[in-house]
């Protein structure tokens, strides 16, 4: 097997489909990195919230130390997503005429429905929590939503950065239709709102696809477990993501590598986690990879 340094990365998104064990092992992985001397943050971005429940610590909103080095939080993701949208009426305020901002907050608000917008506030979150808490921090863990849910939150910058830049050049054109007619243009609030949401999608995209992030996928035992995997392994990669690791768990023997990846195995636990010192054997499995 390929050697593994889990220590040469700094962000780490682990995916699977529900119920292969992400929040148990993104815990003990964040539990190890913490152990190892590394100011550690787990995030969780499962609608779920079964962090507090495996912690057996109550969380909320905002990092909270949960043992020496290592601090936690859930992200509320239909407060996140009302934020985003609060966020996109006040934009809108600064550049649409009074006639017509109560129709658009009535588009806002059916939006809060719309398909895409729990991935939008996602991927807003994921940066904002990246931007604000990048630099208090060695190591960032994402307990990430299950498949399907991630691997369109992980595609999405690139088709927003596409989006944006039309939506930009689209606005330029008709500010200098504009100047040609002979009205004076000054700084375009409109512009500034979509260069700063450009700004944003380009950095996620390069986070995703940076050396110092990781991928990992977890699986199960089993022919459909393992068939699920390769199907999230494959549709990560298409949208651009390098996945760098398989973490198998519940694994009862050690195997060799899965779908041609680097693969970390773990025992299956004799109890169902809840706390801590119950994740032990996992963490001893993830510290034989920090170094």
């Amino acid at each position: 097997m390929k050697p593994v340094s889990l220590r040469n990365y700094r962000i780490f998104f682990l995916s699977g489909k529900g119920g292969v064990g992400k929040s148990t092992l993104s815990t003990a992985l964040a539990l190890a990195l913490s152990k190892r001397g590394f100011k550690t943050l787990l995030v969780s971005l499962d609608p779920a919230h079964s962090l507090s429940i495996l912690l057996k610590k109550g969380l909320g909103g905002a990092p909270r130390e949960v043992a020496p080095s290592l601090s936690a939080f859930e992200v509320d993701l239909e407060r996140e997503m009302r934020d985003y949208l609060k966020k996109v009426e006040r934009d809108a305020e600064k550049i649409i005429s009074p006639a017509l901002i109560e129709k658009v907050k009535n588009q806002i608000e059916l939006a809060y429905n719309s398909p895409g917008a729990l991935e939008l506030a996602t991927v807003d979150s994921v940066y904002r929590i990246v931007k604000n808490y990048g630099r208090g921090f060695d190591k960032i863990v994402f307990d990430t939503a299950p498949s399907g849910y991630t691997v369109r939150l992980m595609a999405s910058p690139d088709k927003l950065l596409n989006w944006v830049d039309s939506l930009i050049e689209m606005r330029e054109e008709a500010l200098n239709y504009r100047k040609m007619a002979g009205e004076e243009v000054k700084e375009d609030p409109v512009l500034s709102i979509l260069r700063k949401r450009r700004e944003e999608y380009r950095f996620l995209g390069e986070l995703f696809r940076s050396d110092k992030t990781l991928f990992g996928v977890v699986v199960n035992p089993g022919e459909l477990p393992l068939k699920i995997g390769e199907r999230t392994l494959k549709e990560i990669e298409e949208a651009g993501v390098p996945v760098r690791l398989i973490l198998a768990n519940k694994f009862r023997e050690k195997g060799g590598e899965l779908f041609k990846k680097p693969t970390l195995y773990f025992p299956p636990l004799e109890k169902e986690p809840l706390g801590l010192t119950s994740l032990e054997p996992l963490v001893s499995v993830f510290e034989k990879y920090i170094g």
